[in-house]
């Protein structure tokens, strides 16, 4: 038996430019959090609410931008498919 009927698999273990950026955005959000310890009011239309902490009215506004933006994507993309299809 030579070393070349078991070749050992050579891994590369690093970390992509996908992960390194999630890692920075959480260390933001995590400053935002962080910075932000105030109440507020907030008053929407009909909705009122009153001495949020101004850490979670900023983690929604995150969570909605991130919603919005992977709904937009999805549309965009699968209207590209339509178009070549």
């Amino acid at each position: 038996m030579t070393n070349e009927d078991n070749p050992k698999l050579e891994t590369q273990q690093h970390v992509g430019l996908g992960t390194l950026v999630a890692i920075i955005g959480a260390f933001i959000i995590g400053a935002l959090v962080t910075a932000n310890t105030s109440s507020i009011n907030i008053n929407f239309i009909v909705y009122k609410a009153h001495n949020i902490p101004l850490w979670w009215y900023t983690l929604i506004i995150v969570a909605l931008a991130i919603i919005t933006d992977r709904i937009l994507r999805f549309v965009m993309r699968h209207r590209k498919a339509n178009k070549q299809n």
